[in-house]
């Protein structure tokens, strides 16, 4: 019978993860980090937030702070990155991501503005011309939204600009 907790401690580590302890009773991670800080990620959550997995619990790696390694039935290895884990034991860190997130958006969606503005078209004509919803370019526009990359490529297409001339700020932009 193998053990129920597992320890795995990276004492070189002088910020993010340095221990990951496997609960398999429990179906949970327990990460500390360097700051003292401790995170209890139930295991469901890692396996419902990419594509659906079943993890194994007795293939467990902690090769360097910033990402835990996990085995999965099928054969393949899940990467559990450290700000995923971070969000379960640290408000702060929690909001500063959702606010950077929301800057980030609105910034984006002054620039689709700026573009669309410059380029005569009112949101309804780029929207057709994108093959988009008029309602999604006025929620990007509003930062209400970030869309998905395939609906920004075919934005910048339809303001004949590269999608990498869309996300790149100008100067005067004030970025996250």
């Amino acid at each position: 019978m193998t053990a129920q907790i597992v320890t795995i401690e990276l004492p070189q580590a002088t910020r993010m993860m340095t221990r990951v302890q496997v609960d398999k009773v429990h179906r949970q991670l327990r990460v500390r980090f360097a700051d003292g800080r401790v995170a209890v990620v139930p295991v469901e959550e890692i396996e419902k937030a990419g594509r659906p997995v079943r993890l194994d619990l007795d293939r467990v790696e902690l090769p360097d702070p910033y990402v835990i390694l996990v085995a999965n039935t099928k054969g393949g290895i899940e990467e559990i990155p450290w700000d995923f884990v971070r969000h379960y034991c640290d408000h702060e860190f929690t909001q500063a991501a959702r606010e950077k997130d929301e800057l980030s958006r609105r910034v984006l969606g002054k620039r689709l503005r700026r573009l669309r503005e410059q380029a005569g078209l009112t949101q309804a004509e780029l929207a057709r011309r994108a093959g988009v919803g008029r309602v999604t370019v006025v929620r990007i526009e509003k930062g209400r939204i970030y869309a998905r990359t395939e609906t920004l490529r075919r934005l910048a297409r339809a303001l004949g600009t590269s999608l990498a001339d869309l996300l790149a700020p100008d100067s005067d932009e004030a970025e996250p």
